[in-house]
């Protein structure tokens, strides 16, 4: 290890005088001392930031299984899940299992309103009717795009029926 990587470890060592006094064990025991030193005063100042907690889920209910499962099909780690879902839950706010794909469909639908914008903007004297059916298009669309938008960022909550269907889901699979 150089003196460029860990000066902090380096100027605790030059303090104690053990480089050049001391054995190779005497500085291997120095080193390991001002890791445990440093880690613990490291960990101190990140519970201050960033506050941890620690849960359990009972395998015996499938609570853990359930979570896994979701969490998967969210393509996220179950730690990662447990938070999306917590902030999720108190912005009450969905969870996209797909946002590539949801990115997409937005996507697909403003190419269709560019489109048909671009129709309405080419205006022939004797169209009139077409230029109204345009317009509704155009306004039908931006409503399925606002629409889309709503079901898949806020769906309405689930009911008991789609919970309970998981639940039976979970369990066959943590039997099988």
């Amino acid at each position: 290890m150089s003196k460029k990587s860990n000066k902090g470890m380096w100027e605790y060592l030059d303090s104690l005088g053990i480089l050049e006094k001391g054995t190779d064990t005497e500085i291997k025991a120095a080193k390991l001392a001002y890791r445990k030193d440093y880690l613990l005063k490291y960990k101190r100042n990140q519970r201050s930031k960033k506050p941890e907690f620690t849960i359990n889920f009972s395998n015996e209910k499938g609570e853990y299984h359930r979570v896994e499962y979701t969490a998967k099909a969210h393509k996220m780690s179950v730690t990662a899940f447990i938070r999306s879902a917590v902030l999720a839950y108190i912005n009450q706010r969905y969870i996209v299992p797909n946002l590539n794909q949801i990115a997409h469909l937005e996507q697909i639908l403003s190419q269709c309103l560019n489109e048909i914008q671009t129709i309405v903007r080419i205006k022939d004297k004797y169209y009139w009717e077409k230029e109204s059916k345009m317009e509704a298009i155009e306004k039908r669309i931006e409503n399925l795009e606002a629409e889309i938008n709503q079901v898949f960022r806020n769906p309405p909550l689930a009911k008991n029926d789609n919970q309970n269907q998981i639940i039976q889901e979970t369990k066959v699979q943590s039997t099988s």
